[in-house]
Formats: C-alpha cells, sequence, structure tokens
C-alpha cells in the first residue's frame, strides 16, 4: 500500500472532520436565528434554530453511519441510522402530526376519537419502533458492555447522549417541577433554563455522531458490532 492510500484509509476509518462541519452547521443556523429574531423566546421555538439544528444533526449522523459503513452492513444493521431518524421526526413532532391524536396516546387506540385509518398508521409506527428497539437491544447490548469495560469512545460517547437526554427531561418544564416547593422562577430565569434545555438536546445527537464516527475502523472490521 502507497502513503497515499494509507493517509486515505485513516482519514476514512476515522473521519473526525464530518464534527467540524456538523458544529459550523448548527452554529450557523443558530447565530442567523439570533440576528433575525434576537435573544429570546424566539429562540426556542419549534422552528428556531436550535431545534432545527438537533433534528438536522440527527439526520446527519445516520448519513454518516451509511456513508462509513459497507452496503453489506445496511442489510444487517439498518436499526441504527433507522433509530437516529426516528430521533429526528420526534424532534419536528411528527409522533404528533402524523395522526389527528397523535401516535403516543392512547386515545388513538382505545377510543373512537381518531379515524380507523390514523389507529393503522398508528399500529405501523409503534410495530417499527418496537423492531427498532429490539433489534438495538438483542444485536448490540452485549458489545456496548464489553465496550464500556474496555473504556471506548464509542461506547462512552453513547452514554453521554444518555446523560444529555437525562438532564434535559429533568430541566424540561423546571418551573412547573419547583412550584409544588413554593419556587418561582422568574420569566428570564425560566428563558435561560429553556434554552439550556435545548442545548443538551443537542448534545445527544452530537454525541451520536461522536460514536459513529469513533467506531468506524471497528466497523470494518468486524461484522458483529452494535454501530456496524
Amino acid at each position: 500500500m502507497t502513503d497515499d492510500r494509507r493517509d486515505h484509509a485513516s482519514s476514512a476509518g476515522h473521519p473526525w472532520h464530518l464534527i467540524i462541519w456538523a458544529l459550523a452547521g448548527a452554529s450557523l443556523l443558530i447565530a442567523v436565528d439570533i440576528w433575525t429574531t434576537g435573544f429570546g423566546p424566539g429562540l426556542v421555538r419549534e422552528t428556531g434554530g436550535i431545534e432545527i439544528a438537533s433534528a438536522l444533526l440527527y439526520a446527519y449522523a445516520a448519513i454518516a453511519w451509511l456513508w462509513t459503513r459497507p452496503g453489506e452492513n445496511w442489510k444487517t444493521s439498518w436499526q441504527v441510522p433507522a433509530v437516529m431518524l426516528l430521533m429526528m421526526g420526534r424532534e419536528f413532532d411528527l409522533d404528533k402530526k402524523l395522526t389527528s391524536i397523535g401516535v403516543l396516546r392512547s386515545d388513538l387506540y382505545l377510543t373512537d376519537m381518531a379515524p380507523v385509518l390514523d389507529r393503522i398508521l398508528g399500529l405501523i409506527a409503534l410495530a417499527f419502533v418496537a423492531t427498532v428497539a429490539i433489534r438495538l437491544v438483542k444485536m448490540g447490548a452485549k458489545e456496548f458492555v464489553t465496550g464500556l469495560r474496555m473504556r471506548t469512545l464509542w461506547a462512552w460517547s453513547i452514554v453521554g447522549a444518555l446523560a444529555f437526554a437525562s438532564l434535559s427531561k429533568s430541566v424540561d418544564g423546571i418551573g412547573r417541577k419547583l412550584a409544588p416547593f413554593g419556587i418561582t422562577l422568574e420569566s428570564g430565569t425560566s428563558l435561560q433554563m429553556v434554552i439550556l434545555e435545548e442545548l443538551l438536546e443537542l448534545g445527544i445527537p452530537l454525541m451520536l455522531l461522536v460514536a459513529v464516527i469513533s467506531s468506524t475502523t471497528r466497523a470494518t472490521r468486524s461484522s458483529r458490532t452494535s454501530l456496524k
């Protein structure tokens, strides 16, 4: 193998430049939003820069996974990019927009509030989500635990994503959660907490992207990897 080929193989094995592009794109979206709407409540609206950046980063991570894996892995581990695309859909509230009531609401299935077609679409969506979740656990749990024990970057990046998700959930509606204790947040503080929540959510797809990139060499060597 020539030196040029070695350099190319090394770059293809861990294309860290994808992180730079992701950060640059997300920063640009947020900066443009702040410039046009100001640093205020508009920043955390559904169509705001942070929300859109988070959703697009999930799609970006899924595309990065597909780009860095051979086609044969697409057939066996399609659940990995699928879960990222599902999370992108969640950012766009597709679970609420796919049907007239909402895919995750029991009323859709236990009452006649929605058309039959909506119920069918809801059941198909739930079945797909369940299939993805089962495949992730069944095909990746063992190696994920091994990765944690071996202190691999890809496994601990997933832990980081879970940590960001947990923290963002704890901050979500913090004013409502503190109200029973007699604690009232000022409007400025409430806005800061909402912005913090959105930024924490932005960290989830970024950590998943790190996991995708750091596992590329491992994926080319093993067909049994959880992120292959």
